[in-house]
């Protein structure tokens, strides 16, 4: 590592050695751009380890909030991509991202560090092209949106079995069931000859190592040819066609959908199943329906894909691993921390993921970069974690404010953006708990009413307030820097004022954070506390939580 400025070089590092604290103290004190701190600037011999790791087929890293887990992520992807330049293109690596805001997010990462943009995919549009457009499902986005909004018991307990990994052996013993009994051979008839039903059930059994629909081809074809060799005649078109239609009876169902509703009755628990509406599935069935779609029907897996990347692993459960796993036959990096789960009802730990992958390595970061001391410790207040490390960079104590009217309280948001114009500082954020409230307060900014139009929010399908492109509109009217609404259809982090929600800006990391309305109403149950702990870890260096009326129990 070389520091030089005005043309002279005031000091250079070997990359082994460990950064002293005075070098990494004025290193993490800078202000934050719109882009990833490049932490590697400053890498610590552990980080290095985990970036220079080439023996572990799946590294599973468990990084607390502000360890800067994703960096080390990307520069071991850039690592790898310069150790095995022969055999290792950018095109051959993919990274499941959680939002078109976090993909943009890093994605100037790999090419400061001289690397081609990485493909990147959504875990919703994997979901989609695995369905092949014929299910309609509800999105992660909504269904945490009804958590925060309508808590509800069933719905929660419904997410919390589907999100284990107890569901997912049950779901491999139904697979198991199925592969014995949906299939009832019978005498096929063909012109006036008949076929034995046990010869089309031993080769049923024998072709037991191809998925359960893809052996009807099988069948089909070993039949055709025991007509010819036995009867001597060839089938036409029109008989073969008959001849499979026959066999494909003989499946007591191949509806996927029909399948998987009758999975919950196998269990004999039919309640642990709803649609989220009409024919539309839960977010918590998209990946159990996929794995049985993929375990009944095959699959053509990724096999192009050489490195997976999956970040916020948290928030992914074991049957979603399994798919990836399947899809996916190849190493992987995976990273996240289980105390930054969005929906802590379904979410995962390193541990749990271990079990899917038994060739995996886990290993832990626990130092914390992001925050100073003091926001670290009150975040600590919040939701306590003994790993957490925060390394001692000092600033402002982080400020609790009460306020006697909502428009009092939008005030001080107006008075902390013009603190924030006046600052070095470069991006701010204020993260509201739901989507509906980030566009009330968003539009309460910018003086155009109280409340959204319409009362719609980004949940309802509708543009949101204020939002002219994908990456967030700017108003007419306001100076730089500009405030900006991020909704679940934005495509870009942009500089300055940033309203949003903790479920968006989980990944990302502001100068300045400020959260409102954090009330006893409003941060009650244990997703608002997951949330609220997001929020406020997204602060490097100021801090700030207001409220109108009673102080939430999160901050006692």
């Amino acid at each position: 590592m070389r520091t030089v400025r005005a043309g002279e070089m005031e000091m250079m590092l070997e990359s082994g050695m460990q950064i002293r604290d005075d070098i990494l103290q004025e290193e993490l004190s800078r202000a934050a751009d719109d882009k990833m701190k490049n932490i590697v600037a400053t890498i610590q011999r552990d980080q290095n380890a985990i970036i220079r790791n080439e023996t572990s087929p799946v590294l599973v890293i468990q990084g607390v909030a502000g360890s800067g887990k994703t960096s080390i992520a990307l520069h071991r992807i850039a690592f790898l991509l310069y150790r095995y330049k022969e055999s290792l293109t950018a095109r051959d690596l993919l990274i499941i991202s959680p939002n078109k805001v976090f993909a943009d997010y890093i994605s100037n990462v790999l090419p400061e560090l001289g690397e081609e943009t990485i493909p990147e995919m959504g875990i919703e549009a994997l979901a989609a092209e695995l369905l092949e457009g014929k299910f309609r499902f509800q999105s992660f986005f909504e269904q945490v949106n009804r958590l925060l909004q309508k808590p509800d018991e069933e719905f929660i307990a419904r997410m919390r079995f589907k999100a284990s990994y107890d569901f997912l052996m049950r779901l491999n013993d139904y697979i198991g069931y199925l592969e014995r009994e949906n299939f009832a051979a019978n005498d096929v008839q063909v012109r006036q000859s008949f076929v034995p039903v046990r010869f089309v059930r031993d080769k049923y059994l024998f072709y037991r190592h191809l998925p359960m629909f893809k052996r009807l081809t099988e069948v089909v074809r070993e039949v055709t040819e025991k007509v010819r060799r036995d009867f001597g005649y060839e089938l036409k078109a029109a008989e073969k066609n008959k001849l499979r239609s026959d066999i494909r009876r003989m499946y007591r169902s191949t509806s996927i959908r029909e399948l998987y509703r009758a999975f919950y009755d196998w269990l004999e628990r039919p309640d642990l199943f709803r649609y989220a509406a009409k024919t539309t599935f839960e977010y918590a069935d998209v990946f159990p329906l996929i794995y049985l779609k993929m375990r009944l029907e095959g699959y053509g897996g990724y096999r192009r894909v050489k490195h997976l990347l999956v970040d916020e692993m948290q928030d992914y459960t074991p049957v979603q691993y399994a798919v990836l796993a399947r899809l996916f036959p190849c190493n992987k990096t995976i990273l996240g921390d289980a105390r930054q789960s969005v929906n802590p009802y379904s979410s995962t730990t390193s541990e749990e993921i271990l079990r899917v992958f038994s060739d995996a390595d886990a290993v832990k970061l626990v130092k914390s970069y992001r925050s100073t001391w003091e926001i670290a410790r009150f975040a600590q207040r919040i939701s306590a974690d003994e790993d957490l490390v925060a390394v001692e960079r000092h600033g402002e104590e982080p400020q609790v404010r009460s306020f006697g009217s909502q428009d009092e309280e939008v005030d001080f948001v107006r008075r902390e953006i013009a603190a924030f114009r006046e600052s070095t500082h470069r991006t701010m954020g204020i993260i509201c708990k739901t989507q509906r409230q980030a566009e009330k307060l968003y539009v309460g900014l910018i003086g155009n009413g109280d409340g959204a139009a319409n009362g719609e929010s980004a949940d309802s399908g509708k543009k949101p307030i204020g939002e002219n492109k994908a990456s967030g509109g700017t108003p007419a009217g306001i100076g730089k820097p500009e405030i900006h609404l991020l909704s679940p259809g934005s495509a870009a982090l942009s500089s300055g004022v940033n309203v949003t929600t903790a479920h968006l800006a989980k990944g990302l990391e502001f100068d300045r954070v400020v959260v409102p309305q954090v009330t006893a109403k409003n941060y009650a149950t244990e997703i608002d506390k997951s949330m609220l702990y997001i929020a406020c870890t997204r602060a490097m260096h100021r801090l700030v939580l207001s409220h109108t009326g009673q102080q939430s129990g999160f901050l006692q």
